[in-house]
């Protein structure tokens, strides 16, 4: 009786196992066909198409190039639909299932979502074509999301513009768009120092989310003061404050971005589009079938401590153990892996936390740990800088307001830079001057230029290093650089001339 007993116990067991398969197969087969059944064919509406300047498909291809994608720390998490649609399935949907999605996500949201042509042509560009990449993006969300929340909620911004840094980077934090703009938030350099992010040898602000972060809030806190409605701030946060009025006058007065749309430029019709799809994906990434890329670290996960000396990433691995690869990706700000001695206010390293309080507890070790060779190359760095141009920190800014009848060249002689320096400093989409306009000017606190066959010593405690600059053809000077034992060191060829910055 027992064994009997124990026999129909298993082979319960078993008929349970059965059923539940067959169920779960059913469910995946009936999901399947309804999602077949939901694309749309004769009356649905057409694909708009990209607008050929947008940006959104150059951003996502960048995280392929992005060395810390390509290790284990970013893994495939399983989606809540992992089990009932197979892995390479790509779901797609009619219009009206696309419409009511968008619709329900508009009934919560300060923006005015629509969907149309245009909206659906980039759904299919992040839903579709480029899922692989969106599946990284997931990922990096939970390592930026956090940190954009808080800020949004600080300035008073709708949670929802935290979608506007996939549309400009696609989350990749040293993204640089073909015009030159850099960053999650893509800031051009001379926006960026409107809202005081720097550029030097070391640190550039705009890869450090922190900051750029920050300096976003406060651009976009600034146009929504000037135009007082979300679409028409991303607008001018695409195209600039100038074109967006130009297009409000071309449309005989109208404040509403699809009214509009027909002037404005080409780029800036697929951006909020690009936006609605951002968002449209962000929440329904489950109902096609992508699952994110799990990063290693959450941003809950890291903290930021102080820096208080001169500092390399070097010295930080080989004294408490941090990953290289987590130092870079965490601390992209810093070009070259060096944090700069602090100027006024300490810089900030942000680490895992885990490794906090080893390096609050051995800091000052740290910091001992080979800085004269740290030192030394800081230095090194500093006089190639110096030989290529003053640095933007080394630069004093200036205002100057535009007068009746004065143009950016005239602008240009009377201050001694370029037009295209001018334009650059002030992201001006046009050259064209109106009277009353503000524009940023950086001159040179000091200029230097090497002589020719100048040699310059940099002297450090247990020697010294020479750079010599060497005539190395027309306009070119080629630098290079010595230890006191006479080891040649990496050369590096620069202009002689100032570099547009």
């Amino acid at each position: 009786m027992g064994a009997c007993s124990c026999n129909l116990t298993v082979n319960l067991a078993q008929l349970v196992k059965i059923l539940s398969t067959f169920r779960l197969f059913s469910l995946s087969l009936f999901l399947q066909v309804a999602a077949f059944s939901c694309v749309g064919y004769g009356a649905e509406q057409e694909n708009a198409p990209i607008p050929k300047q947008s940006g959104v498909s150059e951003m996502l291809d960048s995280l392929v190039n992005t060395t810390y994608f390509q290790d284990s720390r970013f893994s495939p998490s399983e989606s809540l639909l992992g089990d009932i649609y197979p892995r390479q399935f790509v779901p797609q949907f009619s219009d009206s299932i696309y419409a009511s999605r968008i619709a329900e996500l508009g009934k919560k949201s300060q923006f005015k979502l629509v969907y149309n042509p245009h909206v659906k042509g980039f759904i299919r560009v992040y839903a579709v074509d480029k899922r692989k990449m969106v599946s990284k993006v997931l990922g990096l969300t939970k390592v930026y999301f956090p940190l954009f929340e808080d800020k949004l909620r600080e300035y008073n911004i709708p949670a929802e513009m935290k979608y506007l840094a996939v549309v400009e980077s696609a989350l990749n934090p040293t993204a640089v768009s073909h015009a030159g703009a850099r960053g999650l938030w893509q800031f051009m350099s001379g926006t960026g120092k409107m809202y005081g992010l720097q550029s030097s040898s070391f640190i550039e602000d705009r890869y450090d989310p922190n900051k750029a972060t920050i300096a976003a809030c406060e651009h976009l806190q600034d146009l929504y003061g000037m135009f007082g409605d979300w679409f028409l701030v991303l607008a001018a946060y695409n195209a600039g404050a100038g074109n967006v009025q130009k297009a409000i006058r071309a449309s005989g007065g109208a404040r509403d971005y699809w009214t509009i749309w027909p002037y404005l430029p080409q780029e800036t019709r697929g951006y909020v589009p690009a936006f609605i799809a951002v968002t449209y994906v962000m929440n329904y990434y489950r109902e096609h079938n992508i699952k994110p890329a799990e990063p290693g670290y959450l941003y809950s996960d890291t903290d930021r401590v102080p820096v208080n000396a001169p500092l390399s990433f070097e010295q930080v691995q080989e004294t408490i153990g941090v990953p290289l690869e987590d130092l870079k990706f965490l601390n992209p700000q810093y070009k070259v892996g060096l944090i700069p001695a602090p100027v006024t206010t300490p810089n900030m390293l942000r680490l895992p936390k885990k490794y906090i309080q080893p390096f609050v507890q051995k800091e000052q070790e740290i910091y001992a740990y080979h800085a004269e060779q740290v030192a030394e190359k800081q230095r090194l760095y500093a006089m190639v800088r110096n030989m290529e141009g003053p640095t933007e920190s080394s630069r004093s800014r200036k205002t100057h307001l535009v007068r009746k009848g004065e143009t950016i060249a005239g602008v240009a002689r009377k201050y001694g830079c370029a037009v295209s320096q001018l334009i650059d400093w002030n992201d001006l989409k046009s050259a064209k001057l109106k009277p009353g306009q503000k524009l940023v000017i950086f001159k040179a606190v000091s200029s230097r230029s090497a002589s020719k066959g100048a040699v310059s010593k940099i002297k450090g405690k247990k020697g010294s290093a020479k750079v010599s600059a060497v005539k190395a053809g027309k306009g070119r000077k080629a630098v290079k650089i010595k230890s006191a034992k006479g080891k040649a060191a990496k050369g590096k060829a620069v202009k002689a001339s100032h570099r547009k910055k």
